[in-house]
């Protein structure tokens, strides 16, 4: 089993699942969580696509 070690800095309180959502879509390398993001938290799901790429 491997094990990865990724630093994520603070996610602003209300926003987990808007990364969450960048995460899965960065690791299936798809954008089909982008439209259900509300607009005020596309910096956090952009910050989750980055490392759900980074991690596939």
């Amino acid at each position: 089993m491997a094990i990865f070690e990724i630093e994520i800095q603070e996610i602003p309180h209300g926003h987990g699942l808007s990364f969450k959502k960048g995460v899965a879509d960065g690791l299936f390398k798809c954008s089909d969580n982008e439209q259900k993001v509300p607009k005020s938290h596309l910096k956090s799901y952009e910050r989750g696509l980055k490392i759900g790429a980074e991690l596939a």
